[in-house]
């Protein structure tokens, strides 16, 4: 992996490869999380073009004392080595934003997931609940 830059518009149609969704839809939310002032979403790009995604939001609420955190999510990636990446820019760009905290949302159907995201710092500190309308 070569660098790791903001999503661009131009982005769409490799994101919907690494999301496996359909392009108007993913180009929709694209152009909103990309006008949204909260939301740093990027793309990690090497020689072959987008090997991953990751999207950073960053919140304030009345939960710990105020402060402000941040929810890191969409982690997608072609290789291992590309998420370990897109975590390690997560972590530093909440940090340098000033948030307290970072939530890492993930499925809790890879457990191998928790061991690797564990060498990061994350720990399984709690589990929500999810309502589809």
């Amino acid at each position: 992996m070569d660098v790791i830059r903001r999503a661009r518009a131009t982005d769409v149609e490799a994101l919907g490869r690494l999301f496996g969704a359909p392009g108007e839809p993913l180009a929709t939310a694209l152009r909103e999380l990309m006008n949204t002032s909260h939301v740093i979403l990027v793309v990690a790009e090497d020689d072959n073009g987008v090997v991953g995604t990751a999207q950073l939001t960053v919140l304030r609420g009345l939960m710990w004392e105020g402060a402000t955190r941040g929810l890191l999510e969409g982690i997608r990636a072609a290789r291992r080595g590309v998420t370990s990446a897109l975590l390690t820019w997560g972590i530093d760009e909440a940090r340098r934003r000033g948030c307290s905290r970072v939530h890492l949302d993930s499925g809790l159907e890879r457990a191998d997931l928790r061991d690797f995201y564990a060498r990061f710092g994350f720990e399984h500190s709690y589990q929500g609940f999810t309502r589809v309308l």
